[in-house]
Protein backbone atom coordinates (compact mmCIF):
# COMPACT_ATOMS: atom_id res chain seq x y z
CA UNK A 1 0.00 0.00 0.00
CA UNK A 2 1.47 3.31 -1.06
CA UNK A 3 2.08 6.00 1.46
CA UNK A 4 -0.68 8.71 2.58
CA UNK A 5 0.85 11.65 0.31
CA UNK A 6 0.43 15.41 1.69
CA UNK A 7 -1.14 18.19 -0.03
CA UNK A 8 0.12 20.12 -2.15
CA UNK A 9 2.82 23.06 -1.26
CA UNK A 10 1.25 26.49 -1.47
CA UNK A 11 3.21 28.57 -4.11
CA UNK A 12 4.80 31.15 -1.96
CA UNK A 13 3.60 34.67 -3.14
CA UNK A 14 6.62 36.92 -1.98
CA UNK A 15 10.57 35.91 -1.98
CA UNK A 16 12.44 36.69 1.64
CA UNK A 17 9.30 36.54 3.88
CA UNK A 18 10.03 38.32 6.54
CA UNK A 19 6.92 36.47 8.96
CA UNK A 20 9.35 33.29 8.63
CA UNK A 21 12.13 32.32 11.46
CA UNK A 22 15.88 32.94 10.45
CA UNK A 23 17.86 30.27 10.93
CA UNK A 24 21.39 30.85 12.72
CA UNK A 25 24.09 28.67 11.93
CA UNK A 26 24.06 27.80 15.31
CA UNK A 27 20.79 27.19 16.11
CA UNK A 28 20.48 25.16 12.78
CA UNK A 29 20.99 22.17 14.81
CA UNK A 30 17.52 22.56 16.13
CA UNK A 31 16.67 22.62 12.30
CA UNK A 32 14.33 19.37 11.54
CA UNK A 33 15.23 17.39 8.19
CA UNK A 34 11.09 17.17 7.15
CA UNK A 35 11.22 14.31 4.17
CA UNK A 36 8.58 14.56 1.63
CA UNK A 37 6.07 12.30 1.67
CA UNK A 38 4.12 13.08 -2.25
CA UNK A 39 4.87 10.46 -4.11
CA UNK A 40 5.05 11.05 -7.91
CA UNK A 41 4.97 8.85 -11.13
CA UNK A 42 4.79 9.42 -14.31
CA UNK A 43 1.10 9.80 -16.39
CA UNK A 44 2.46 8.07 -19.36
CA UNK A 45 4.25 5.15 -18.50
CA UNK A 46 5.55 3.34 -21.28
CA UNK A 47 4.58 -0.31 -22.19
CA UNK A 48 6.62 -2.86 -20.78
CA UNK A 49 9.00 -3.81 -23.37
CA UNK A 50 12.02 -6.69 -23.05
CA UNK A 51 14.51 -4.59 -24.60
CA UNK A 52 14.65 -1.54 -22.16
CA UNK A 53 14.82 -4.55 -19.53
CA UNK A 54 18.02 -5.62 -21.14
CA UNK A 55 19.47 -1.98 -21.64
CA UNK A 56 18.68 -1.46 -17.69
CA UNK A 57 20.66 -5.06 -16.97
CA UNK A 58 23.62 -3.85 -19.30
CA UNK A 59 23.68 -0.16 -17.45
CA UNK A 60 23.32 -1.66 -13.77
CA UNK A 61 25.86 -4.07 -14.59
CA UNK A 62 27.96 -0.73 -15.42
CA UNK A 63 26.87 1.26 -12.50
CA UNK A 64 27.17 -2.21 -9.82
CA UNK A 65 30.83 -2.00 -10.70
CA UNK A 66 32.19 0.68 -11.53
CA UNK A 67 30.08 3.56 -9.39
CA UNK A 68 30.52 0.66 -6.87
CA UNK A 69 34.20 1.36 -6.50
CA UNK A 70 35.08 2.19 -2.71
CA UNK A 71 37.94 4.19 -4.26
CA UNK A 72 35.75 6.39 -6.36
CA UNK A 73 32.87 8.85 -4.10
CA UNK A 74 31.65 10.93 -7.15
CA UNK A 75 30.73 7.63 -9.24
CA UNK A 76 29.49 6.39 -5.68
CA UNK A 77 26.80 8.94 -5.52
CA UNK A 78 26.15 7.84 -9.17
CA UNK A 79 25.24 4.57 -7.95
CA UNK A 80 23.04 5.39 -5.22
CA UNK A 81 21.23 7.68 -7.77
CA UNK A 82 20.56 4.45 -9.59
CA UNK A 83 20.42 1.70 -7.54
CA UNK A 84 19.09 3.07 -4.65
CA UNK A 85 19.98 3.66 -0.99
CA UNK A 86 20.82 0.19 -0.29
CA UNK A 87 23.37 -0.10 -3.09
CA UNK A 88 26.07 -1.79 -1.84
CA UNK A 89 30.25 -1.58 -3.06
CA UNK A 90 31.77 -4.10 -4.37
CA UNK A 91 33.85 -4.53 -0.45
CA UNK A 92 30.20 -5.32 0.47
CA UNK A 93 30.15 -2.26 2.34
CA UNK A 94 26.86 0.04 2.71
CA UNK A 95 27.58 2.84 0.42
CA UNK A 96 25.98 5.15 2.59
CA UNK A 97 27.82 4.29 5.16
CA UNK A 98 31.25 4.00 3.30
CA UNK A 99 30.81 7.59 1.77
CA UNK A 100 30.46 9.14 5.44
CA UNK A 101 33.04 7.24 7.21
CA UNK A 102 35.56 7.61 4.36
CA UNK A 103 34.88 10.87 2.89
CA UNK A 104 32.77 13.27 4.46
CA UNK A 105 34.26 15.79 7.24
CA UNK A 106 33.04 17.53 10.67
CA UNK A 107 32.17 21.05 10.08
CA UNK A 108 32.31 22.60 13.22
CA UNK A 109 29.92 25.62 14.09
CA UNK A 110 30.60 27.98 17.15
CA UNK A 111 33.21 27.81 20.12
CA UNK A 112 32.60 26.63 23.87
CA UNK A 113 28.95 25.93 25.36
CA UNK A 114 27.66 26.84 21.97
CA UNK A 115 29.39 24.75 19.48
CA UNK A 116 27.91 22.58 17.19
CA UNK A 117 29.04 20.09 14.49
CA UNK A 118 27.67 19.43 10.96
CA UNK A 119 29.15 17.33 8.23
CA UNK A 120 30.34 17.96 4.98
CA UNK A 121 32.04 16.97 1.76
CA UNK A 122 35.14 18.39 0.47
CA UNK A 123 35.21 18.92 -3.50
CA UNK A 124 38.37 16.50 -3.61
CA UNK A 125 41.40 15.29 -1.46
CA UNK A 126 44.44 15.57 -3.64
CA UNK A 127 43.70 14.62 -7.16
CA UNK A 128 40.37 12.22 -5.77
CA UNK A 129 37.50 14.22 -6.67
CA UNK A 130 34.69 13.64 -4.06
CA UNK A 131 32.00 16.50 -4.25
CA UNK A 132 32.90 18.29 -7.22
CA UNK A 133 29.60 20.38 -7.19
CA UNK A 134 28.91 21.77 -3.93
CA UNK A 135 25.06 19.83 -2.41
CA UNK A 136 25.79 16.65 -5.32
CA UNK A 137 25.58 14.14 -2.19
CA UNK A 138 22.87 15.42 0.05
CA UNK A 139 20.95 15.92 -3.58
CA UNK A 140 21.80 12.38 -4.31
CA UNK A 141 20.63 10.78 -0.28
CA UNK A 142 17.44 12.93 -0.37
CA UNK A 143 16.18 12.46 -3.63
CA UNK A 144 16.92 8.35 -3.33
CA UNK A 145 15.42 8.66 0.16
CA UNK A 146 18.50 7.76 2.75
CA UNK A 147 16.58 8.80 6.08
CA UNK A 148 17.81 11.91 7.09
CA UNK A 149 17.67 10.62 10.77
CA UNK A 150 19.88 7.35 9.77
CA UNK A 151 23.12 7.39 11.84
CA UNK A 152 26.78 7.09 10.42
CA UNK A 153 30.43 7.88 10.88
CA UNK A 154 31.82 10.55 10.68
CA UNK A 155 36.03 10.89 11.84
CA UNK A 156 35.06 8.64 14.01
CA UNK A 157 31.84 10.52 15.63
CA UNK A 158 28.35 9.73 14.95
CA UNK A 159 26.58 12.21 13.48
CA UNK A 160 22.63 11.94 11.48
CA UNK A 161 22.35 12.33 7.79
CA UNK A 162 20.35 15.49 8.45
CA UNK A 163 23.75 17.03 9.78
CA UNK A 164 24.89 17.32 6.02
CA UNK A 165 21.42 19.21 5.40
CA UNK A 166 22.38 21.47 8.09
CA UNK A 167 26.24 21.95 6.77
CA UNK A 168 25.26 22.84 3.26
CA UNK A 169 22.78 25.07 4.51
CA UNK A 170 24.45 27.24 7.03
CA UNK A 171 27.67 26.72 4.38
CA UNK A 172 25.19 28.23 1.27
CA UNK A 173 25.08 31.62 0.46
CA UNK A 174 24.60 33.79 -2.64
CA UNK A 175 24.46 37.75 -2.81
CA UNK A 176 23.98 38.08 -6.84
CA UNK A 177 24.59 41.88 -6.47
CA UNK A 178 27.53 41.95 -4.78
CA UNK A 179 28.91 38.88 -6.76
CA UNK A 180 29.09 37.53 -3.30
CA UNK A 181 28.50 33.26 -3.13
CA UNK A 182 29.67 30.13 -1.54
CA UNK A 183 29.05 28.41 -4.71
CA UNK A 184 31.54 28.50 -7.55
CA UNK A 185 29.21 29.58 -10.22
CA UNK A 186 25.77 29.41 -11.02
CA UNK A 187 26.60 26.04 -12.62
CA UNK A 188 27.73 25.37 -8.99
CA UNK A 189 24.27 25.38 -7.50
CA UNK A 190 21.01 23.45 -8.51
CA UNK A 191 22.27 20.42 -6.58
CA UNK A 192 22.30 22.61 -3.01
CA UNK A 193 19.50 23.79 -4.47
CA UNK A 194 17.69 20.78 -5.16
CA UNK A 195 19.14 18.62 -1.50
CA UNK A 196 17.52 21.56 0.53
CA UNK A 197 14.56 21.54 -0.99
CA UNK A 198 13.61 18.28 -0.28
CA UNK A 199 14.26 18.21 3.44
CA UNK A 200 13.20 21.72 3.89
CA UNK A 201 10.20 22.09 6.08
CA UNK A 202 7.03 23.24 4.90
CA UNK A 203 6.68 27.17 4.35
CA UNK A 204 8.96 29.33 3.70
CA UNK A 205 13.06 28.41 4.63
CA UNK A 206 15.46 31.44 6.41
CA UNK A 207 18.78 31.07 7.20
CA UNK A 208 21.84 33.32 8.26
CA UNK A 209 24.86 31.65 6.43
CA UNK A 210 28.16 31.18 8.47
CA UNK A 211 29.41 34.21 7.16
CA UNK A 212 26.41 36.15 8.41
CA UNK A 213 24.80 36.52 5.11
CA UNK A 214 21.05 36.19 5.31
CA UNK A 215 19.69 33.55 3.52
CA UNK A 216 16.23 32.43 1.91
CA UNK A 217 14.81 29.28 -0.18
CA UNK A 218 12.59 31.52 -2.19
CA UNK A 219 15.42 33.61 -3.23
CA UNK A 220 18.01 30.87 -4.33
CA UNK A 221 15.62 28.98 -6.12
CA UNK A 222 14.18 32.61 -7.84
CA UNK A 223 17.91 33.15 -8.38
CA UNK A 224 18.15 29.42 -9.98
CA UNK A 225 15.40 30.07 -12.28
CA UNK A 226 16.69 33.54 -13.52
CA UNK A 227 20.00 31.91 -14.49
CA UNK A 228 18.07 29.37 -16.42
CA UNK A 229 15.73 31.42 -18.04
CA UNK A 230 18.65 34.42 -19.03
CA UNK A 231 21.10 31.18 -20.85
CA UNK A 232 18.10 29.89 -22.54
CA UNK A 233 16.71 32.86 -24.35
CA UNK A 234 19.02 32.17 -27.54
CA UNK A 235 16.61 29.20 -27.42
CA UNK A 236 13.64 30.56 -26.82
CA UNK A 237 14.58 32.75 -29.71
CA UNK A 238 15.16 29.85 -32.33
CA UNK A 239 11.74 28.01 -30.97
CA UNK A 240 9.32 31.70 -31.84
CA UNK A 241 11.52 31.52 -35.10
CA UNK A 242 11.02 27.67 -36.18
CA UNK A 243 14.62 28.10 -36.55
CA UNK A 244 17.42 25.52 -35.95
CA UNK A 245 20.66 26.43 -33.24
CA UNK A 246 24.33 25.15 -32.82
CA UNK A 247 25.28 23.96 -29.83
CA UNK A 248 29.08 25.86 -29.26
CA UNK A 249 29.57 25.89 -25.92
CA UNK A 250 27.28 29.08 -25.64
CA UNK A 251 24.13 29.99 -22.98
CA UNK A 252 22.95 27.00 -21.16
CA UNK A 253 25.20 24.32 -23.24
CA UNK A 254 28.01 25.57 -20.84
CA UNK A 255 26.42 23.97 -18.27
CA UNK A 256 26.81 20.44 -16.81
CA UNK A 257 25.02 18.23 -19.07
CA UNK A 258 23.68 20.73 -21.23
CA UNK A 259 21.57 22.49 -18.63
CA UNK A 260 19.81 19.32 -17.40
CA UNK A 261 20.83 19.56 -13.69
CA UNK A 262 20.45 23.52 -13.49
CA UNK A 263 16.37 22.80 -14.95
CA UNK A 264 15.81 19.84 -12.66
CA UNK A 265 17.39 21.64 -9.78
CA UNK A 266 14.96 24.65 -10.36
CA UNK A 267 11.97 22.67 -11.22
CA UNK A 268 11.96 20.49 -7.72
CA UNK A 269 12.36 23.27 -5.72
CA UNK A 270 9.28 25.28 -7.49
CA UNK A 271 7.57 21.70 -7.17
CA UNK A 272 8.05 21.80 -3.63
CA UNK A 273 6.79 25.44 -2.94
CA UNK A 274 9.39 28.21 -3.17
CA UNK A 275 10.56 30.69 -5.52
CA UNK A 276 7.22 32.45 -5.88
CA UNK A 277 4.45 32.38 -8.36
CA UNK A 278 6.46 34.28 -11.30
CA UNK A 279 9.21 31.55 -10.95
CA UNK A 280 6.48 28.61 -11.28
CA UNK A 281 5.16 30.79 -14.52
CA UNK A 282 8.44 31.00 -15.75
CA UNK A 283 9.29 27.40 -15.39
CA UNK A 284 6.56 26.10 -17.70
CA UNK A 285 7.95 27.53 -20.03
CA UNK A 286 11.29 25.37 -20.18
CA UNK A 287 8.68 22.50 -20.72
CA UNK A 288 8.52 23.14 -24.62
CA UNK A 289 11.52 24.14 -24.64
CA UNK A 290 12.59 20.78 -23.35
CA UNK A 291 11.00 18.73 -26.14
CA UNK A 292 11.88 21.29 -28.78
CA UNK A 293 15.47 20.80 -28.66
CA UNK A 294 15.17 17.05 -28.60
CA UNK A 295 14.83 16.23 -31.79
CA UNK A 296 17.06 19.44 -32.89
CA UNK A 297 20.21 17.73 -30.73
CA UNK A 298 19.67 14.57 -32.02
CA UNK A 299 19.92 15.56 -35.61
CA UNK A 300 23.37 17.65 -34.39
CA UNK A 301 24.59 14.17 -33.01
CA UNK A 302 23.43 12.15 -36.47
CA UNK A 303 25.32 14.89 -38.50
CA UNK A 304 28.42 15.15 -36.14
CA UNK A 305 28.60 11.05 -36.51
CA UNK A 306 28.49 10.87 -40.31
CA UNK A 307 30.88 13.75 -40.94
CA UNK A 308 33.23 12.17 -37.94
CA UNK A 309 32.53 8.88 -37.86
CA UNK A 310 35.98 8.12 -36.34
CA UNK A 311 34.66 9.57 -33.28
CA UNK A 312 31.75 7.40 -33.36
CA UNK A 313 32.56 5.85 -29.47
CA UNK A 314 32.79 9.39 -28.07
CA UNK A 315 29.24 10.51 -29.72
CA UNK A 316 27.95 7.51 -28.82
CA UNK A 317 28.55 7.71 -25.01
CA UNK A 318 27.20 11.98 -25.67
CA UNK A 319 24.02 10.48 -26.74
CA UNK A 320 23.85 8.29 -23.91
CA UNK A 321 24.61 11.34 -21.62
CA UNK A 322 21.83 13.51 -23.97
CA UNK A 323 19.07 10.54 -23.66
CA UNK A 324 19.12 9.89 -20.35
CA UNK A 325 18.83 13.47 -19.01
CA UNK A 326 16.07 14.27 -21.26
CA UNK A 327 14.23 11.27 -20.15
CA UNK A 328 15.23 12.13 -16.29
CA UNK A 329 13.71 15.34 -16.69
CA UNK A 330 10.87 15.07 -19.10
CA UNK A 331 9.17 12.38 -16.44
CA UNK A 332 10.69 14.25 -13.10
CA UNK A 333 8.53 17.28 -14.29
CA UNK A 334 5.62 15.21 -15.33
CA UNK A 335 5.55 12.94 -12.29
CA UNK A 336 5.95 16.70 -9.71
CA UNK A 337 2.57 17.54 -11.58
CA UNK A 338 4.33 20.51 -13.58
CA UNK A 339 2.76 19.64 -16.63
CA UNK A 340 1.43 16.13 -18.05
CA UNK A 341 2.57 15.63 -21.68
CA UNK A 342 0.80 15.91 -25.06
CA UNK A 343 0.21 13.46 -27.16
CA UNK A 344 3.30 14.47 -29.66
CA UNK A 345 5.20 14.96 -26.53
CA UNK A 346 4.61 11.02 -25.66
CA UNK A 347 5.31 10.13 -28.84
CA UNK A 348 8.72 12.17 -28.57
CA UNK A 349 9.41 10.37 -25.18
CA UNK A 350 8.22 6.88 -26.26
CA UNK A 351 10.75 7.77 -29.41
CA UNK A 352 13.61 9.18 -26.62
CA UNK A 353 13.59 5.42 -25.14
CA UNK A 354 13.64 3.78 -28.43
CA UNK A 355 16.75 6.22 -28.65
CA UNK A 356 18.48 5.09 -25.54
CA UNK A 357 17.90 1.01 -26.41
CA UNK A 358 20.05 2.12 -30.02
CA UNK A 359 22.79 3.98 -27.93
CA UNK A 360 23.24 1.02 -25.78
CA UNK A 361 23.42 -1.37 -28.68
CA UNK A 362 26.01 1.07 -30.52
CA UNK A 363 27.74 1.05 -27.56
CA UNK A 364 27.74 -2.35 -27.19
CA UNK A 365 29.29 -3.06 -30.73
CA UNK A 366 31.77 -0.46 -30.04
CA UNK A 367 33.25 -2.73 -26.87
CA UNK A 368 32.56 0.42 -24.78
CA UNK A 369 31.21 -1.22 -21.55
CA UNK A 370 33.79 -4.42 -22.50
CA UNK A 371 36.55 -1.20 -21.88
CA UNK A 372 36.02 0.47 -19.36
CA UNK A 373 38.96 -0.81 -17.28
CA UNK A 374 41.38 0.37 -19.96
CA UNK A 375 39.49 3.12 -20.75
CA UNK A 376 39.62 4.39 -17.36
CA UNK A 377 43.56 4.90 -17.43
CA UNK A 378 43.37 6.17 -21.65
CA UNK A 379 40.73 8.76 -21.53
CA UNK A 380 39.12 9.45 -17.57
CA UNK A 381 36.62 11.95 -18.69
CA UNK A 382 35.04 9.56 -20.87
CA UNK A 383 34.94 7.47 -18.35
CA UNK A 384 33.66 8.80 -15.69
CA UNK A 385 30.38 10.10 -18.49
CA UNK A 386 29.96 6.68 -19.51
CA UNK A 387 29.59 5.72 -15.42
CA UNK A 388 27.80 8.74 -14.56
CA UNK A 389 25.35 8.65 -17.42
CA UNK A 390 24.71 5.02 -17.31
CA UNK A 391 23.15 6.13 -13.82
CA UNK A 392 21.04 9.02 -15.69
CA UNK A 393 19.50 6.70 -17.86
CA UNK A 394 18.45 3.86 -15.26
CA UNK A 395 17.05 6.90 -13.22
CA UNK A 396 15.37 7.98 -16.40
CA UNK A 397 14.36 4.74 -17.95
CA UNK A 398 12.74 3.80 -14.52
CA UNK A 399 10.88 6.83 -14.54
CA UNK A 400 9.26 6.57 -18.16
CA UNK A 401 8.37 2.94 -17.54
CA UNK A 402 6.42 4.34 -14.23
CA UNK A 403 8.70 2.26 -11.74
CA UNK A 404 10.93 5.22 -10.44
CA UNK A 405 9.45 7.80 -8.22
CA UNK A 406 9.87 11.44 -7.18
CA UNK A 407 9.27 12.23 -3.67
CA UNK A 408 8.45 15.63 -3.08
Amino acid sequence: MAPAADPAPAVQKDTFSTGSKLWTARAAADLPATTPTRVGRTPIPLEPDPRYDRVLERLKAVVTQHAGDPDNPWAIGHGLLAMGPDFQLTNQQPAVDWLFSQYAEELPVGEGAEARSYVRFPTSRGSQRIEPHTGLMLKVLAEVGVDPQRTVQVQGHPHPVADLYRGVLVSSYLVPERNHSSFQSPNDLPWALQGLATWAPPGPLRWEALDGTPMSMDDLTAFSATVLMAESQFLFEAMQAGASFEKKGQGIFAYTCGGAHLLQGTAYAVARGHGGELVHKGLLGQVPLLYFRFPRELQIYDSLMKKAPQHAALLLVQRLKFVGHFLESAHKMAAMGLYRPSEEQQRMLQGAAQQLVLVVEGMEQQAIFDALDALRTTDEQMYLDVVGDSAHAIRGLELALGRGEVRY
